[in-house]
């Protein structure tokens, strides 16, 4: 039987933790610096804007690094500095997954996900409601070129209030052609016929 001392498998699992946090953020910084022609943006993690759990996993890292700063315990703070760097690229790389990009191209939902990455031609229709601090979007499209209607897929977007004005402007410019919505910011309901 192989004697093994449970620190160093703590130590070498912890590291590996630590590299890979670490490729997991440098990927989303690289996908995030590859977006073009970016028009919009904003946060929408769900504290404040900020990731909920990589957050509080990062103000916990820092109080027991604090406390293991007080007692000099080097050990202690090597593994809260091992820690501070797995927290913040976590927190790096959840940032950016939740933050939502508007390019020329279409809308980006998540940069780590290329399937959440809706173009303006294939959106089919879109759906907005008013809300005290955002505007929520639903918008319909489609999978691929064709026209099928059985594979329709759904987007929900909120806009903060304070970019809806430019949302709109970007979607009457990009869709304005294709579906006929937005006349002087109000939505034109004659154009629809009446069942």
């Amino acid at each position: 039987m192989i004697n093994t001392d449970p620190d160093i498998i703590l130590w070498f699992v912890l590291g590996i933790f630590t590299l890979g946090s670490a490729v997991l953020a440098t990927t989303s910084v690289v996908n995030v610096i590859r977006l073009r022609n970016v028009r919009l943006s904003w946060k929408t993690g769900k504290l404040g804007g900020y990731p909920l759990f990589s957050t509080l996993f990062m103000i916990t890292v820092f109080i027991a690094g604090g406390a293991a700063v007080y007692r000099e315990a080097t050990s202690e703070m090597v593994l809260a500095g091992m820690y501070s760097w797995l927290g913040f690229c976590w927190f790096t790389a959840s940032f950016l997954a939740t933050k939502r990009f508007v390019t020329d191209h279409g809308i980006v939902k998540n940069v780590n996900e290329p399937s959440q990455t809706v173009a303006w031609h294939q959106i089919r229709d879109f759906v907005e409601t008013e809300h005290k601090t955002h505007t929520h979007y639903i918008f319909i499209y489609s999978a691929d070129k064709s026209d099928s209607t059985e594979e329709l897929i759904r987007l929900e977007l909120n806009v903060p209030h304070y970019r809806e004005e430019s949302f709109k402007k970007l979607i009457s410019h990009k869709l304005g052609r294709r579906i006929r919505c937005y006349i002087k910011d109000d939505i034109n309901i004659q154009q629809f016929k009446q069942l």
